[in-house]
């Protein structure tokens, strides 16, 4: 049995209205709900799709116990039909905390990140960025 942590996903951007009820459909499997609240069926994962549409929002879905705090078919379908998505999956176990941008891309962007879903950068990755750059002429006090 897979680990199960809490994840969020975001998704917001244009949405072909073709493809509502898919989507509703596939959010609704995932037991999403709004805030860490219930799961919500379909009409409701409809209801909050348009509710947000109409005021050029943003929807945020949450499920406490996301298998692996991620939403994998979702993300993957939300990708191939180029709707944006940002999700954050919570460090559970050996997991460590991740955000993902799906911003209309072909290969969304995965970052590590905290349990307050800022993005984290290891020391090896700034010094690569630092290489034959020149160090400060005064050092700080």
């Amino acid at each position: 049995m897979a680990d199960r942590f809490p994840g969020d996903i975001t998704i917001g951007g244009s949405i072909p209205r073709r493809l509502l009820d898919q989507l509703a459909e596939m959010l609704a499997s995932e037991n999403v709900s709004i805030d860490w609240q219930y799961a919500l069926d379909k009409a409701a994962v409809l209801v909050a799709i348009e509710d947000a549409a109409a005021g050029d929002q943003t929807v945020r879905f949450t499920n406490d116990e996301a298998t692996g705090g991620q939403f994998e078919e979702l993300e993957q379908w939300l990708t191939r039909h180029g709707i944006d998505f940002d999700r954050h999956s919570d460090a559970r176990y050996e997991y460590d905390g991740q955000n993902v941008y799906g911003r209309g891309r072909k290969n969304p962007v995965f970052m590590e990140s905290n349990q307050s879903g800022y993005d984290m950068v290891s020391a090896d990755e700034i010094r690569k960025v630092l290489v034959g750059k020149k160090p400060p002429q005064q050092k700080l006090a």
